[in-house]
């Protein structure tokens, strides 16, 4: 069961992490028997996408570009990645049993310095970071980190950092909801704003809301509500539409979009229905996303492309809406690899 199996995952990208983490990760588990997964380099994909993706397998980063898979790099213990602006950049987490790191990597893959240093001689001072973010000017890195801490009190709160300046001049941004998990997936927008993911104890036990943040450290507003379990937001290119996973408290998630005009978002669509759905990123052209699923007997990750075109929405009374039967067809695009669920997908 998807979110029964959340120490598993959760256990192997962070053994401190906190239980509203535990459980979206627990999300992405299946209990398949895995047949083994091959290297991306070596698979051809169904069909060739535009622009650049990157994804990983197994701690290895690899670049998906004209229908080919090139490794960037060495095989390392890479987790997550995010792009800069000029795309000749990349921040990358590795990790150990003890602590995680973000590395300023080259668009090859070779690492240029280490960005942050949490892993010291003293258990109970390692500290973690995740999921990078460039900020729109290139200056600047977002991303969670689990500071300040109390006791075995330990939410991630975003952060951020210069990208050409030390750890010492990090600040925090946000202010994590106690024993929750914390603050994840930030996405700086222009004008200082910030949106990402909280988790929050609800009537039911802990959920996820999409949070917009207007500057540091302020109260912020939930975008989304808590019945709707709302993670792994993705801005389209335009700035105008957010795609998210929803899981409504269940074991399997949506693919929704919804519009977004910089402060609120409007009525929410279901474009894919319920599954093992994750990491969704927006095509360069806006044209349609991507994310990764499960396929195949051996219940290995893989990429499917969701091509559409933007219909027309009316609200319904709860304000959602679905989109129309038949009007979105999922093409898988990969076959043998096992991609990991819990990067984000970077496309450009």
């Amino acid at each position: 069961m998807m979110r029964k199996l959340a120490l598993v995952l959760a256990i192997a990208l962070m053994p401190a992490f906190g239980f509203g983490v535990y459980t979206y990760l627990g999300s992405l588990k299946t209990k398949a028997v895995r047949a083994t997964a091959v290297k991306p380099v070596e698979t051809k994909p169904k069909f060739a996408l535009p622009g650049t993706m990157i994804v990983i397998q197994d701690g290895g980063l690899y670049k998906l570009s004209g229908g080919t898979f090139t490794e960037l790099g060495k095989a390392g213990s890479w987790s997550q990645v995010a792009v800069s602006p000029d795309h000749t950049k990349l921040v990358a987490v590795s990790q150990n049993s003890l602590a995680s790191e973000l590395s300023l990597l080259g668009s090859d893959g070779h690492v240029i310095k280490q960005l942050t240093h949490d892993r010291v001689a003293i258990l109970d001072a390692n500290h973690w970071a995740f999921y990078p973010r460039i900020s729109l000017d290139g200056k600047t890195v977002y991303y969670s980190f689990d500071q300040p801490k109390r006791g075995y009190q330990v939410d991630l709160a975003v952060w951020s950092m210069p990208l050409n300046g030390p750890q010492a001049q990090a600040r925090r941004m946000t202010t994590p909801n106690d024993h929750t998990g914390g603050d994840v997936t930030p996405i700086p927008l222009s004008g200082g704003a910030l949106l990402y993911v909280k988790y929050t104890l609800g009537a039911t036990g802990i959920a996820s809301q999409i949070w917009l943040q207007s500057r540091p450290l302020a109260a912020g507003t939930a975008l989304t509500d808590l019945a709707s379990d709302c993670n792994q937001p993705s801005l389209s290119p335009d700035g105008n539409q957010l795609a998210m996973i929803c899981t409504s408290g269940k074991q399997s998630g949506r693919l929704v979009v919804a519009p977004f005009d910089g402060r609120r978002l409007g009525p929410m669509r279901t474009v894919l229905a319920g599954g093992l759905n994750a990491a969704p990123a927006w095509a360069p052209d806006g044209s349609g996303l991507a994310y990764l699923a499960p396929a195949g007997a051996g219940g290995h990750f893989q990429l499917w492309w969701l091509p559409f075109a933007v219909p027309a929405v009316s609200a319904s009374p709860s304000g959602s809406a679905t989109a129309p039967a038949g009007r979105l067809a999922p093409k898988q695009v990969t076959t043998d690899v096992d991609l990991t669920p819990t990067t984000p997908l970077v496309w450009y």
